[in-house]
């Protein structure tokens, strides 16, 4: 897939979830107000961290879909890398501002300040909102599948972490309309709860993408994979000094191949050009492969 038609698609994706959060941003803010429901008007914030991170992951797209230049020889998959370590923070942020607001309630109802039970049209948008946001989820992450986007994919969670905050919302919201009383605070209380999901999906994007940025190795299973593709070309004695990295979604890779010392510089060179078909086609088209070919001495 050429890398504009794959960040056309990835754009397209992030265009739906930004149009489908300005909408929930509104509605559920609004509704939180009006029903007096302070999982609402958190759950609406956090749909506006999503906002945010649509408008990231616009942006982050246009760049990859760059070609290579003077200033960035190996393209700028990098920027997709840097859009999911920003959604993971928003999502953090997102997830500390949620507790902080619903422990402040539950602080000032056992200072003897009861929040006041919620209204019935929170409940409503609570409910909604789980159902386009869980739906947009699927769209997102599929669309992330099948482009191989980990920026993408990371926006999908962050869809999904707003859909489990409307769940929460709701359970809350449900609860303090039917038990009064004590029970309103479990409004703030699922707020709390939320918060702490929201924190972990985000502090596991952050991971990852910090992870790439710092050039960490692939998966030791997927370096033998490679070695072992490597060494199944004929003409190949061994592969070592294998260093693995991506830049964004594409792979990269050098090693040494150890080949007969007799052969001639051609025959050297059509071994590692049969070595790089076959680990390309193993690990994409798009992968950049560099290979130092040596003389096996014994």
């Amino acid at each position: 897939m050429a890398a504009k038609s794959r960040s056309r698609q990835a754009v397209d994706a992030s265009w739906v979830g930004l149009t489908v959060d300005c909408v929930l941003t509104v509605g559920k803010i609004s509704a939180g107000i009006l029903g007096n429901s302070a999982a609402m008007v958190a759950d609406g914030a956090h749909s506006l961290s999503d906002v945010v991170t649509d408008v990231v992951a616009i942006l982050g797209f246009r760049m990859v879909a760059q070609p290579a230049d003077s200033s960035h020889r190996y393209g700028h998959g990098k920027f997709e890398t840097l859009c999911s370590a920003f959604v993971g923070v928003a999502l953090i942020g997102a997830g500390l501002g949620i507790l902080w607001g619903a422990g402040c309630r539950i602080a000032e109802a056992f200072d003897g300040v009861m929040p006041e039970a919620p209204g019935e049209i929170a409940l409503w948008a609570a409910g909604l909102s789980v159902i386009v946001k869980e739906i947009l989820y699927r769209y997102t992450v599929a669309v992330a599948l099948r482009l191989d986007s980990p920026a993408l994919k990371a926006n999908a969670w962050h869809h999904r972490s707003d859909a489990l905050s409307s769940v929460g919302a709701f359970l809350g919201i449900g609860g303090a309309m039917a038990l009064g009383g004590w029970g309103r605070l479990l409004d703030p209380v699922a707020g709390v709860a939320v918060s702490l999901i929201v924190v972990k999906v985000g502090l596991s994007i952050a991971y990852d993408a910090i992870n790439e940025l710092t050039e960490a190795a692939l998966p030791e299973d997927v370096s033998r994979d490679i070695v072992l593709c490597g060494e199944s070309v004929p003409g190949v004695r061994d592969l070592h000094r294998l260093r693995t990295r991506r830049v964004g979604a594409v792979v990269a890779m050098d090693f040494h191949l150890l080949v007969d010392p007799d052969i001639t510089i051609r025959e050297g060179h059509d071994i590692a050009t049969a070595v790089e078909d076959a680990i390309r086609e193993r690990m994409g088209r798009d992968t950049m492969i560099s290979v130092h070919v040596e003389p096996d001495d014994g």
